[in-house]
């Protein structure tokens, strides 16, 4: 299934993210937690790491675009898979969020008016560090993020491990 791949609410004060250098090409092959784009913020620099297999099939916004958090920056399908239609949700989120008002409770109402994309099952909120560090250990982030309220910081992985 076609996965977009799209930058979700980092911070409550974070609205926006500049797309860094793409690390794979359209064309590539990707695996789950490979990393395959720079996003940077006003707070953090980071590599996102995929949460789909398949083909980088479409880069949607190129390097040093700025886009509204939970914008599809690019999406990861089979070869032959037909890609979902990801310029209407883009289209749609920029005049919500020109129209005036917060950019989360906008892809909130887009959302709810819209079919969603299938996400994989095993959707876990976690920092890439938080994801290597679980790999490592060997850890699934599933059990650690239970009656978090945040994101999996690294911590919480060690911690769960017994390692913090």
């Amino acid at each position: 299934m076609a996965f977009c791949i799209s930058i979700d609410r980092l911070d409550a004060n974070i609205e926006e993210v500049t797309v860094g250098e793409w690390l794979v090409s359209e064309g590539d092959l990707v695996s789950v937690g490979q990393p395959v784009v720079e996003i940077i913020t006003d707070k953090i620099t980071f590599e996102y790491e995929s949460e789909a297999e398949g083909v980088l099939r479409k880069v949607v916004a190129p390097a040093k675009s700025v886009v509204p958090v939970h914008y599809t920056i690019g999406v990861i399908a089979a070869p032959d898979e037909e890609l979902p239609d990801y310029e209407a949700s883009n289209r749609l989120l920029l005049e919500r969020v020109r129209a005036g008002g917060d950019v989360h409770e906008a892809a909130r109402r887009l959302m709810e008016g819209m079919p969603t994309l299938p996400r994989p099952a095993s959707k876990v909120r976690a920092t890439p560090a938080a994801r290597r560090r679980a790999r490592e250990l060997g850890v699934d982030l599933g059990r650690v993020a239970e009656g978090l309220d945040g994101p999996v910081q690294v911590e919480d992985v060690e911690r769960f491990a017994g390692e913090g």
